[in-house]
């Protein structure tokens, strides 16, 4: 039985990770980029070795024209579409004061924006369909209020994309939909050590498609609107 699953932002890092998870469970995977046009070729060519249906896609999901467009594309080709993942959301550690206000655009749209402009290409589609699963990519504290310096419109943005998760699980339960949120510590090993993490490393790109495995399997059947936290027992701003 074929499966499709849509991994946005996935040429590099976690993305990528995700995209051939899928491939490696059988699942037909559609590898979106933005800029990183090699990054996505060179990917491809690994989804092929385990999904020779695989494909890439380009489009800039800030624009609610493109991401139709790039669905539009999608269905006509694969006529469904069973998980999507909205891993599209751009970091930023900087001081308020001096962030500027594109940048500031930027966190919030690339987050926010895109997260809500893909489920709602996917949701129609899942509602006829009477199933699927939604898994937005948050982080460790995104549903609470977390007021740290340098990371102030990323945490806004992870509020907003927390918030689309419960609001959109409630709504599309019934259809038969799940929608879930994903929200890791920090990956970054330059802002964090080893010894600022509870578990004595960081986040694992491993660690994070273990959870997305769970949240698609049938054993999580009932868990809808949630937020699971993969951060070994780290919290946001504790201890500084």
């Amino acid at each position: 039985m074929r499966k499709v699953a849509v991994v946005t932002g996935a040429a590099k890092g976690l993305g990528r990770d995700i995209s051939l998870y899928f491939a490696k469970e059988g699942y037909e995977v559609v590898a979106h980029y933005n800029k990183s046009k090699i990054e996505a070729e060179s990917l491809l060519k690994k989804l092929k070795e385990h999904s020779p249906a695989s494909s890439i896609i380009q489009a800039d999901l800030k624009s609610e024209k493109e991401a139709e467009q790039m669905f539009k594309k999608i269905y006509k080709k694969y006529k469904f579409v069973d998980v999507l993942v909205n891993n599209v959301g751009n970091f930023l550690y900087k001081k308020l004061e001096t962030t500027t206000t594109k940048e500031f655009k930027d966190v919030l749209e690339s987050n926010v924006y895109c997260t809500l402009f893909c489920s709602r290409q996917v949701l129609p589609f899942m509602r006829k369909k009477r199933g699927g699963h939604i898994i937005n990519i948050g982080a460790a504290g995104a549903d609470r209020f977390i007021l740290r310096e340098n990371v102030i419109p990323y945490f806004m943005a992870k509020n907003g994309v927390y918030l689309l998760t419960k609001a959109m699980a409630r709504e599309e339960g019934r259809y038969g939909i799940h929608i879930n949120m994903v929200s890791p510590a920090s990956m970054k090993t330059d802002i964090f050590k080893g010894k600022d993490f509870p578990m004595g490393r960081e986040v694992k790109y491993a660690d994070v498609v273990g959870a997305i495995g769970f949240l698609l399997s049938k054993r999580a059947y009932y868990i809808n609107g949630a937020n699971i936290e993969v951060s070994g027992g780290f919290i946001p701003g504790a201890g500084e």
